[in-house]
């Protein structure tokens, strides 16, 4: 349907048929939410039994009276321009009864703030709130943003709308990050599009739910272009060292471009590496004696040609799982090369198509996409945290850390079993023995399938080193036309290697020990002043919701930090020592409960004295809570 809602619903038959390929729990709060009558959730109540149940089947007569009364309400409240008026918004207390059915589930009143604001989308926003007071300022502190990935634009888009002058430096010829850089086949995300996207920007361009890479630096660089970045960011430009000057109570950036080593003076800095952005080799003995290619998924080589060639691959994690089938289908032979084995989900979602009619309810139903957000954050995040938490009284804690861990547990054996059959010497290859979430779980992109393939190989023996031909293992030797690496990151060296140095001298690196990076609310270090950090920390959402939730309160903290140096004259705001180490304590003792410490669990989210330093192990309304706005007595301030 190309109408636009007015005219649509002058014309029942057609978006009846279009509403029908919409979530009807979803299209029952948004009728809800617009009428304040609750009699409708009632209805469908008994059949959600979970944010995302795929087997929801709601009668059909049900379903239909649902979709004939949004569609007269609609034609009763939406003016020719499109606008809703008239509406009879429900009152707060009964917004957790909504969010309660729309995921199954109880949902607590302390989400009710939250849900508000999501809900509260337009030119007044709540989350900007501190950008219109900011705009009242003449003077305004200048920035530096280094990197312009989707943090880095997320950056530049808030201080542009707050009228900050800022620069981003970025290292590569073109906005994106890792979405620019990672270009591997299958590449894409494991996180549903409709919370991968900003909340003041909702694409309804997305063929899929779960799209792939191209379509997810097209949405980045429809933002840029958006909102008028491209003159504030300087490409093929790498940040050398970063120095703050205690005297002048600047930030001293040096650059190199075009080989040319220059400065930047900013009052503010704003570090928007990341954490995946320097890839990590085996460390296997012998690897610079191969002398045939090695390529890092990251740093993909597409002139070489893998058509018909035995193909080794070391590493079976997100990227693996995502270019292992691709490779399957094209080499000769591929062998993968399996340390650990990961969880894998099954999702119906992960292949399937966005549906014009879901595409056209997305854009055009007030608080649709709101209310379909909230249900993937519930489903996707949220909604699972508890499982993730230890129980001590748990009885089977080798395998599981609580009754519901130990249901996924078995649901995904059963999802296994289903597909690899009898095949007992597979199966006690790909089942791990850790508890579920130990690990980054991973949508399953067809990998038991592939690994039935008569060219694939499952290699679990270890690898003792490599020589100028190809592997050896304890037990074989393997000759090889082209290794691949899915190996990762180092994820543990944040915003190395740039050299930051802050007051009295001090390197971020050694204040961090090296692999051991802490921030308050993974944004500030104390003796760095004014310099402030987005993905920083302990802000990686390993089980699910999404890095650009985290990445909004992240800049709305830092938004809320220049107002208070504008409204008290401040030149510089310091975290303070004790506010950061208790912070952090916080973090690792509610570290200490979750499945990530759980002692058959080794990865990449910990140091190598076991500190997990890159995951977040707070729900999204914790974070969201823990940074709506700074506390004034956490910092020290200097004019």
């Amino acid at each position: 349907m190309k109408l636009n809602l007015y005219d649509a619903l002058q014309q029942p038959s057609e978006i009846i048929e279009v509403l029908n390929e919409a979530d009807i729990a979803t299209l029952t709060l948004v009728l809800s939410y617009i009428t304040s009558d609750l009699s409708y959730i009632d209805k469908i109540r008994p059949f959600v039994k979970g944010a995302f149940d795929y087997s929801v089947n709601v009668p059909r007569e049900i379903s239909r009276e649902i979709i004939i009364k949004l569609i007269k309400e609609l034609k009763n409240k939406v003016n020719k321009n499109n606008n809703l008026t008239k509406i009879n918004m429900i009152e707060d207390k009964y917004l957790s009864q909504l969010m309660s059915v729309g995921v199954g589930t109880e949902v607590p009143n302390e989400y009710i703030p939250m849900m508000k604001e999501e809900l509260n989308f337009g030119n007044n926003s709540p989350r900007d709130s501190y950008i219109e007071n900011i705009k009242k300022y003449n003077s305004k502190p200048d920035v530096v943003i280094i990197g312009s990935g989707l943090c880095g634009i997320l950056a530049g888009i808030k201080l542009s709308k707050a009228k900050i002058p800022f620069t981003i430096i970025e290292k590569n010829d073109s906005i994106g990050g890792t979405w620019y850089e990672n270009t591997y086949p299958g590449c894409g995300v494991d996180t549903p599009n409709h919370v991968y996207a900003y909340s003041f920007e909702p694409s309804y361009e997305w063929e899929e739910f779960y799209s792939k890479r191209d379509s997810i630096y097209k949405y980045l660089k429809h933002c840029v272009n958006k909102y008028n970045l491209n003159n504030n960011i300087k490409f093929n430009t790498t940040v050398k060292s970063i120095e703050y000057n205690e005297k002048l109570k600047k930030w001293k950036t040096l650059i190199i471009h075009d080989d040319k080593i220059s400065t930047l003076d900013s009052s503010i800095i704003i570090s928007a590496v990341g954490q995946l952005n320097k890839p990590s080799l085996p460390d296997i003995q012998g690897i610079r004696n191969y002398n045939k290619p090695i390529i890092h998924t990251a740093k993909w080589d597409k002139n070489y040609n893998f058509k018909n060639k035995n193909i080794a691959l070391i590493g079976t994690g997100a990227s693996g799982m995502q270019v292992a089938p691709e490779l399957a289908k094209i080499t000769k032979k591929l062998t993968i090369f399996q340390r650990t084995p990961h969880w894998i989900i099954s999702n119906p979602n992960y292949h399937r198509k966005l549906t014009d009619g879901k595409k056209w309810v997305l854009e055009n139903i007030p608080y649709y996409a709101r209310w379909y957000r909230l249900q993937l954050f519930w489903g996707f995040c949220d909604g699972i945290h508890e499982s993730l938490c230890k129980d001590p009284n748990w009885n089977f804690s080798e395998r599981s850390i609580n009754q519901t861990n130990d249901r996924f547990r078995n649901n995904m054996i059963k999802h296994i079993e289903s597909l690899i059959g009898s095949n007992k010497e597979l199966l006690n290859k790909v089942i791990p023995n850790y508890p579920p979430y130990g690990k980054r779980m991973l949508m399953d992109n067809n990998w038991f399938e592939m690994l039935n393939r008569n060219n694939v190989a499952l290699i679990t023996d270890k690898i003792n080193f490599i020589n100028s031909k190809g592997i050896t293992t304890n037990k074989n030797t393997y000759d090889f036309d082209a290794i691949v690496t899915a190996t990762g990151f180092n994820a543990s060296k944040m915003i190395w290697p740039i050299e930051v140095i802050g007051k009295k001298g001090i390197n971020l690196q050694d204040y961090w020990e090296k692999d051991n990076p802490k921030a308050n609310l993974g944004i500030t270090v104390p003796n760095f002043p004014n310099f402030f950090i987005m993905y920083g920390p302990n802000t990686n959402l390993a089980h699910g919701g999404s890095i650009v939730f985290h990445g909004e309160c992240q800049i709305r903290y830092i938004l809320g930090c220049i107002n208070l140096l504008l409204e008290n004259k401040y030149s510089i705001m310091d975290c303070k020592t004790e506010v950061y180490e208790k912070y952090n304590s916080k973090l690792d003792k509610q570290h200490a409960q979750m499945v990530w410490t759980h002692h058959k669990v080794d990865s990449w989210y910990r140091n190598k004295s076991g500190r997990v330093t890159t995951n977040s192990p707070w729900r999204l309304v914790d974070y969201w809570s823990f940074t709506k706005e700074p506390k004034e007595k956490d910092y020290i301030f200097s004019k």
